[in-house]
């Protein structure tokens, strides 16, 4: 069985005064994962779809993975890929791994430290792969690229985000990793990643539709208490999404979502099987 949530993209970063600004912008379909962060919150609202290798979907996809009180890692892309009843790559497996690996060895930055470890094990996983089940393995490529992985939480007593994201390079016909760090704002920043075209719409405020969203959520939002208002404004982009994105058979399933401050991660919604 091969999980992937179809989005192997790298994050639209969006700024909250709705500018529109984008950071490493590529096409992209599929899953989608809002981010809200700032330099002492983060805020994360995914959906639960993802397909099999024979592109059915199921609604029971965790796609947070908490490294510690203070840490998630989040992947689009294909998460494993399998034959034969072995995984030949395990991207959420392995972010764990790496995590741990990271505070074995006690890095000053556990979070890059982690990303890159994760990023050149996915690759080494992924041109195994790629000899052992070329085919196979290349069938989980979409526009070059096989996944996307983001490490984000605190570190050092700062918010802190990396991303790393596995491509094929036609000409060696091997998988190599591109390497960003993603740079947060005194106010809150929303983030999208996968399908991000209603997120980015909402958040820039310049369409009719978007306005009409902005109004409606500033009305909903004095009903919320202030601290879970970042929080339930990601749900609500999700929620969004899944109602009116063109390919909006692409997410969907119910919404996790989580905040992380300084105090820890502090759960809005969860499905009962995702680790919390």
């Amino acid at each position: 069985m091969n999980y992937k949530t179809t989005a192997p993209a790298l994050l639209f970063l969006l700024l909250a005064s709705g500018s529109g600004a984008e950071l490493h912008t590529k096409s992209t379909t599929g899953t989608v994962v809002v981010i809200g962060w700032s330099q002492t919150a983060i805020v994360i609202a995914v959906d639960s779809r993802g397909f099999d290798d024979k592109d059915k979907y199921r609604d029971d996809i965790c796609k947070i993975v908490r490294l510690d009180d203070h840490s998630v890692f989040t992947a689009a892309g294909n998460i494993i890929h399998a034959r034969a009843g072995r995984a030949l790559w395990n991207a959420q497996a392995e972010a764990s791994t790496a995590f741990k690996e990271a505070q074995r060895t006690a890095a000053p930055r556990l979070l890059k430290s982690a990303a890159k470890d994760w990023g050149d094990h996915m690759v080494a996983a992924i041109n195994q792969a790629l000899a052992v089940d070329p085919s196979g393995s290349q069938l989980m490529l979409e526009n070059n690229v096989f996944l996307t992985g983001v490490f984000i939480g605190f570190e050092n007593g700062s918010t802190a985000m990396y991303q790393a994201e596995i491509v094929f390079d036609p000409g060696t016909r091997q998988a190599r990793q591109n390497f960003y760090i993603e740079r947060h704002g005194h106010t809150v920043q929303f983030a999208a990643l996968g399908r991000s075209e209603i997120v980015t719409e909402v958040v820039a405020d310049k369409t009719h539709f978007a306005r009409v969203e902005q109004r409606k959520w500033a009305a909903a939002e004095r009903n919320i208490p202030f601290r879970d208002r970042d929080v339930r404004w990601a749900i609500r982009l999700v929620q969004l999404t899944m109602e009116y994105d063109p390919k909006k058979a692409d997410v969907g399933g119910p919404i996790d979502a989580l905040e992380i401050t300084r105090r820890g991660i502090r759960w809005a919604e969860r499905k009962p099987e995702c680790n919390p």
